[in-house]
């Protein structure tokens, strides 16, 4: 009984080395049908068929996470501009006699607010002065004028853009001039600070004798 699990034992592993050989010694010798050869042709066209696939997969994934990360940032960005728009209207509306102190926080609060927009590429476009043009304005009003140049006459509410593209339309008023105005849209210089006005102290009293109370 021994003898015979020993004998298919050794047929077993002589099969196994005629196999790995006949393997081996067909490989070695490069020699490929041309029925092989089709296959493989075949599965190289379809590995850089799917290789395409995935990297134009994730390209277009790519663009499209670029489009909604910068679309979720316009909107947040433009939410806060109604904020910058209240510090342009405090700054109109500056009372002379306001706190010095006070004026001077709310000046540097304002400055902060335009550094931080700054750094998220937004920028604040000029407009009074220059040509009506409605990529960029839009007219509430229109004033009658003898010329035939559309010049901003006055902007009621900054405009704004956000790298190359206009992030929100400057509200302003439209005249016509017979002179062509500026012809650029330069980013706006930050306005200088108001300073408040200060009240003059009244003169100390002096008793008899030149003290002063």
């Amino acid at each position: 009984m021994f003898k015979k699990d020993d004998q298919a034992q050794n047929d077993e592993s002589q099969n196994e080395v005629h196999v790995e050989t006949h393997t081996e010694s067909h490989v070695s010798s490069g020699s490929v049908d041309g029925d092989q050869q089709g296959r493989i042709d075949e599965l190289t066209a379809d590995l850089q068929r799917l290789q395409a696939e995935f990297l134009n997969y994730k390209r277009r994934a790519e663009a499209d996470r670029a489009d909604l990360l910068a679309l979720a940032k316009t909107r947040v960005v433009r939410e806060f501009l109604a904020v910058r728009d209240n510090f342009d209207r405090e700054q109109a509306n500056r009372p002379a006699t306001v706190d010095p102190a006070w004026a001077t926080s709310i000046d540097a609060i304002r400055n902060q607010f335009d550094q931080v927009l700054k750094g998220l590429g937004v920028e604040q476009f000029a407009s009074k002065g220059r040509p009506f043009d409605p990529h960029f304005h839009e007219a509430v009003a229109m004033e009658d004028g003898a010329g035939d140049h559309e010049v901003v006459l006055e902007e009621l509410q900054a405009g704004y853009k956000l790298g190359d593209n206009v992030l929100r339309h400057a509200i302003v008023k439209v005249g016509k001039t017979t002179e062509p105005p500026a012809v650029s849209l330069q980013p706006e210089e930050p306005a200088a600070p108001v300073e408040p006005e200060v009240a003059p102290e009244a003169p100390a009293e002096t008793e008899a004798g030149g003290e002063v109370k």
